[in-house]
């Protein structure tokens, strides 16, 4: 293990670094105490106008409870909600409604014997003002880099998050969720995210990923269980629908798919319809397009029903285009290789292989996104309104050794059918001491 004078060595060397050597510190401090009782969570999910789920995985079984408080009131907290969990679990998901819509609140959850530390969410409203998400996804493998996304994206002020999957590299390897949770914990905390399931999050012939991303992500939480990989939900002036794209589009999803969308055509106050799925209709990279969206008339059904965007990941890379009648943007780029433009497509008008995120604002009939690389700087600055063509700012120049569409040395072959080959995730400490090493400048092969 490295010593505490190394560590400090690179905290002075580097900022990111000291992300790592302040996490390794932590780690050698706790290596021979109790665990602690949340492994997971408690993260936000379900976020409406008047209800969130509030979901924890504890070390073994125990009851748990949920408190929600109000926030920024001048005397003492206000106790407005909670939610038990009497039964001895390890896997709870605590529902509080009779919420207020567009107001922020703190909440906790207490388990076996302890409480955690007080999160903070805003729910949803029921008008229709302005309001702000993050993209991203396809995390995968590059634990440093999925960690230096997450911590600018945790900087950055949003409503809520989109994740486009592929969230771990194998769904059925638990010890990939818990990595992931490790990483995200104080994002996920503090931020709903609104997740559509990835082919690695997925297997052939075996349930554990499907499983273990409906426990984690699915809405079963309305009383019911979390049988769908699909779903729809609402903000502001907007329409939501999460998809699982590895579907054939033959059957259940392309039937609810329609049926939603000419929903959504009369539902009073929506102005945009927005598509988030893993694997979309359009892609310069290696993947190209969904062949299985071709096949259901998938990209023609979300046409007639004037879907504004489609939101997508699978590639890894930032892509931004228009075809068929549809916007687009693939955000793959949170840490898992990246990959080079393959093919000129005459939809792509941007693509930049680079790890990164997106922030998206909806305002009135103005949408408009940010890229922003993993560094912090401007990929592009790019916007519609309502039917019309997409806008961009002026572009900013890349940061020298960063071509447009050209991938970094991390790039590698990326194993992308349903998991099952050989699980890239590693350790977390292990990755901690690599990112610490390289940081400090003694791996320059791995940091290019």
């Amino acid at each position: 293990m490295l010593d505490k004078g190394v560590l400090a060595s690179i905290l002075r060397r580097s900022p990111l670094a000291g992300t790592f050597a302040l996490a390794l510190l932590g780690a050698a401090g706790t290596t021979h105490s109790a665990p602690p009782p949340f492994t997971k969570g408690p993260y936000l999910q379900s976020l409406g106008p008047t209800g969130v789920t509030v979901k924890v995985e504890l070390a073994s079984p125990a009851p748990a409870s949920l408190e929600v408080f109000t926030r920024g009131t001048t005397g003492p907290a206000e106790r407005v909600a909670s939610a038990e969990s009497p039964e001895p679990r390890a896997f709870h998901a605590l529902r509080a409604e009779g919420l207020r819509p567009g107001t922020a609140y703190d909440y906790r959850v207490s388990a076996a014997a302890a409480i955690s530390e007080v999160g903070h969410f805003t729910t949803a409203t029921g008008a229709d003002p302005p309001f702000r998400f993050l993209i991203y996804g396809d995390s995968r493998t590059d634990h440093a880099t999925h960690a230096a996304v997450v911590r600018l994206m945790n900087s950055t002020p949003a409503d809520f998050l989109v994740n486009t999957g592929d969230m771990v590299h194998d769904g059925r390897e638990p010890g990939h969720w818990q990595t992931f949770f490790d990483i995200e914990r104080d994002l996920l905390r503090d931020r709903c995210v609104f997740a559509a399931v990835g082919n690695h999050e997925l297997a052939r012939g075996d349930p554990a990923g499907e499983v273990a991303f409906l426990r984690y992500f699915g809405s079963g939480d309305e009383g019911r269980e979390p049988r769908r990989l699909y779903g729809s939900f609402r903000w502001s002036n907007t329409r939501f629908f999460l998809l699982n794209a590895m579907d054939n589009w033959t059957g259940e999803e392309r039937a609810w798919l329609r049926a939603e969308l000419e929903r959504a055509l009369v539902e009073p106050g929506v102005l945009h319809r927005i598509v988030v799925l893993h694997h979309g209709p359009f892609s310069s990279g290696p993947h190209g397009k969904n062949e299985r969206l071709e096949g259901g008339a998938v990209v023609a059904l979300m046409r007639e029903h004037k879907v504004d965007l489609v939101i997508a990941g699978h590639d890894h890379a930032y892509e931004r285009g228009e075809g068929a009648g549809l916007k687009y943007v693939i955000s793959g780029g949170a840490g898992a290789p990246l990959y080079k433009k393959e093919r000129n497509t005459p939809e792509t008008q941007r693509h930049e292989a680079v790890h990164h995120f997106v922030e998206a604002s909806v305002s009135g009939e103005q949408v408009q996104i940010v890229a922003r690389r993993a560094s912090g700087s401007v990929i592009e600055a790019c916007g519609f309104r309502g039917a019309g063509p997409w806008t961009c700012e002026p572009e900013a120049a890349a940061p020298p050794g960063t071509p447009p569409g050209e991938p970094s040395s991390r790039a590698s072959a990326c194993g992308c059918g349903l998991p099952g080959l050989d699980p890239r995730g590693g350790a977390w400490i292990a990755v901690l001491v690599a990112a610490a090493a390289c940081w400090a400048g003694r791996r320059h092969d791995r940091c290019a």
